[in-house]
This record gives C-alpha cells, sequence and structure tokens, in this order.
C-alpha cells in the first residue's frame, strides 16, 4: 500500500514539474540575435570575410577614380595659383 502512494506522490510531482516547466519555457531567451528571425540565417564567417573583401574592392576602385582625376587636372605643366591650390588640397585628401 504504501508503494502506491510513492509512486502516484511521485507522478503528481513529474506532472506538476512538467507542467511548470511547460509554461516558464515561453519567457526564455530567443535563441536567435536581435534583428534576425528564423527565416534568416546568421552569416557565416565566408560570408563575412566576402562582404568584406567587395567593401575592399569598391573602395579600391573608388580611390583609383580619384587618382585618375588628380592625373587629368593637375599633370598639366603649366598651372595658375588657383588651379595649384586645388591641386594641393585634392592631393592632400587621397
Amino acid at each position: 500500500m504504501q508503494l502506491n502512494i510513492a509512486v502516484a506522490s511521485l507522478a503528481l510531482i513529474l506532472a506538476a514539474a512538467l507542467a511548470t516547466g511547460h509554461a516558464f519555457s515561453q519567457d526564455g531567451p530567443s535563441p536567435y540575435p536581435t534583428g534576425s528571425s528564423p527565416m534568416q540565417a546568421p552569416k557565416t564567417a565566408q560570408a563575412k570575410v566576402e562582404e568584406r573583401e567587395a567593401l575592399r574592392r569598391a573602395a579600391a576602385v573608388d580611390q583609383q577614380k580619384k587618382k585618375d582625376y588628380f592625373t587629368r587636372r593637375c599633370a598639366k605643366p603649366y598651372k595658375s595659383q588657383v588651379e595649384l591650390e586645388e591641386c594641393r588640397a585634392f592631393y592632400r585628401s587621397l
């Protein structure tokens, strides 16, 4: 008879623990980083490297355009004082 009471008590305690765990499981932190959703996979290291490389290439192209502009604009042998100051300022910004 004592065994029946012990088994029933154990079953009630486990049921209460299961119900409590289920009730509080909705309040836990999200497994996804802030701002992302389950449909959006987190960035991998390779994706981050590719994104950084694309930004570096774009910056290199922009820098080359600035150099070409400087060469076209400031390569003439005779410049006025205003043109000379503009070339100096532009060269400093490179």
